[in-house]
């Protein structure tokens, strides 16, 4: 559906940026309700980002551990990162560097399985999630950025859902991963 066609659409009057990092923008927009009353929204611009579902040939999820400072908290994640500004549009290229550089795997069998925006209320940012399989060790493993530190684990379903009813396990992109796994094993 085309903006003009909804009736729901916000007509932009002003734009502000009021912030702009390496990671995400911000913005300011003033708009005009369908209802002709003035609004102020406030949204993150973000470059998007990509997340694998990495499976092992004995049936296992493997995640990250690591320290989330907006939570103040460790938490267990599916490998993910963002897509640099000066990365093409092959998101699987993308999905291989964060595997290489996470986990130290590659896969020959990378398969896309959804996209989705994890926060719409104020940031467009999208996730593309991809379902890897056939692991294997990589030959030169990429570095870790210079603020990541990270534990790489490897859980079966009921562990992770373990971890999801501690607490650990507590992003959206994570817990799909779970949930899709689930429900994988459910249809067979």
């Amino acid at each position: 559906m085309d903006k003009e066609d909804s009736r729901y659409y916000e007509e932009v009057v002003a734009k502000k940026r009021m912030f702009g990092g390496k990671i995400f923008d911000v913005e300011v927009e003033q708009v005009i309700l369908p209802n002709g009353i003035p609004a102020i929204r406030e949204l993150v611009r973000h470059h998007g980002a990509v997340a694998i579902i990495p499976f092992t040939d004995d049936d296992k999820m493997i995640f990250v551990r690591q320290w989330r400072e907006p939570m103040e908290q460790e938490t267990l994640e599916i490998p993910a990162g963002k897509i640099d500004q000066d990365e093409g549009s092959d998101l699987q290229e993308v999905a291989l560097r964060e595997m290489n550089e996470e986990l130290g795997l590659t896969t020959d069998k990378l398969e896309y399985v959804t996209k989705f925006y994890t926060s719409p209320g104020y940031s467009d940012e999208r996730l593309t999630v991809f379902k890897a399989q056939n692991l294997k060790q990589v030959e030169n493993k990429r570095p870790l950025d210079s603020d990541e530190f990270l534990n790489v684990e490897k859980l079966t379903l009921d562990e992770a859902k373990e971890q999801i009813e501690k607490g650990v396990i507590c992003d959206s992109k994570s817990i799909y991963a779970v949930t899709y796994w689930e429900l994988m094993n459910a249809k067979n």
